[in-house]
C-alpha cells in the first residue's frame, strides 16, 4: 500500500517544462499497453502537467459517436471486454472460473432485478481514456462505496482464491434509466488514488464499513454523459436487468470504446416498454 501511495503522489506532481512533459510521458506509454494516440487527446500532449491529468484526460467528443438508436446499452467506458455474459440467476461467473453474487459485489443494493440480467467486466489499460459514461438516459439515484484492498486487477493477476471484485475497494452507481436498472461498479486497483465526478456531490466514504449515499433529488443523466473518473486506472462492471433474449453485441478480449453498444434489450414481461415513453422529465 505503501508503494501504491508513493505511485499516486507521484502521478500528482507537476512537470515543469512542455520538453519535460512529453519525454516521461513517452517513457511511461509504448511498451507493454501500446503507445497512446495523440490524435484522440483533447490537447496536445505536452500540455498536460502531470501523469494523473493525462490519466484522467478527456476524449474529442467527435471521435466517440453516439447510436441514434435508443433501444441499447453502451459500453461506459474505453477499454477491452475482459468478460461478457448472462448472469446465472444471482451469480456472475468469469471465464477464469471465479464466480461472484451480486450482494458480494454490491451490498446494501437490491440485487434481485438484476438476477439472470447482462454483465460486462471492462478493463481499463493505462493508455485507456479512465473516464467513466452512463451506458442510458436515466438518473442516478444512489452512490454505495465499500471499502476494501487494492489488489492488482490486471487479468493475468486473478485467480479464484483472491475475487478481486469483491475483495478491493469499489464504487457502486445505481441507476435507473429508460431501459431498467443498472448498476455501474467501479473497481480500485492497486494505483487507484481516487475516484472523482464531474459535478458536485457528497458521497459518504468510510475506510472501515460499507457507506450509502441517496442522492435527493436523484440526478438526471444523458446518454454518454461523463458520470466519474477513475485517477489512474482499473475495471467497470456493468449490471443490467433481465431483458427477454437480449444478447452481448461484443465478445470477450474485444477493445470497445465509450458510446459503443454493447447489449440490446428485449423487454421481458414485467416491462413491456421502457420506463420513460418520451426521454426523462
Amino acid at each position: 500500500m505503501l508503494g501504491a501511495a508513493i505511485g499516486v503522489r507521484l502521478s500528482r506532481t507537476p512537470i515543469p517544462t512542455a520538453a519535460l512533459r512529453r519525454k516521461v510521458f513517452t517513457m511511461l506509454y509504448g511498451g507493454k499497453y501500446g503507445a497512446l494516440n495523440e490524435a484522440e487527446l483533447e490537447k496536445p500532449l505536452e500540455q498536460f502537467r502531470s501523469i494523473n491529468e493525462l490519466f484522467t484526460r478527456g476524449v474529442k467528443p467527435e471521435l466517440r459517436p453516439i447510436p441514434e438508436r435508443t433501444d441499447q446499452f453502451l459500453s461506459p467506458v474505453d477499454g477491452t471486454v475482459q468478460d461478457i455474459g448472462r448472469i446465472e440467476h444471482d451469480t456472475v461467473m468469469t471465464i477464469k472460473g471465479i464466480r461472484y453474487t451480486l450482494d458480494s459485489l454490491c451490498p446494501q443494493i437490491d440485487t434481485k432485478p438484476f438476477n439472470d440480467g447482462q454483465f460486462a467486466i471492462l478493463f481499463l489499460s493505462p493508455r485507456d481514456c479512465h473516464r467513466v459514461f452512463t451506458p442510458a438516459a436515466g438518473m442516478l439515484e444512489q452512490l454505495v462505496h465499500v471499502p476494501g484492498n487494492r489488489l492488482l486487477v490486471h487479468p493475468p493477476y486473478q485467480r479464484p482464491e483472491f475475487p478481486v471484485f469483491s475483495l478491493n475497494e469499489r464504487l457502486v452507481m445505481e441507476l435507473d434509466t429508460t431501459l431498467g436498472k443498472c448498476l455501474l461498479i467501479m473497481v480500485a486497483g492497486w494505483g487507484v488514488g481516487h475516484i472523482t465526478h464531474p459535478f458536485r456531490v457528497s458521497p459518504r466514504f468510510s475506510p472501515r464499513r460499507v457507506s450509502a449515499t441517496k442522492l435527493e433529488p436523484p440526478r438526471k443523466m444523458d446518454r454518454a454523459e461523463w458520470i466519474a473518473t477513475f485517477e489512474l486506472g482499473s475495471t467497470v462492471i456493468l449490471l443490467t436487468e433481465k431483458h427477454c433474449n437480449s444478447e452481448p453485441l461484443c465478445e470477450r478480449d474485444q477493445i470497445v470504446r465509450f458510446g459503443e453498444p454493447l447489449f440490446d434489450t428485449v423487454w421481458s414481461s414485467r416491462h413491456k416498454e421502457p420506463l420513460f415513453e418520451n426521454g426523462i422529465d
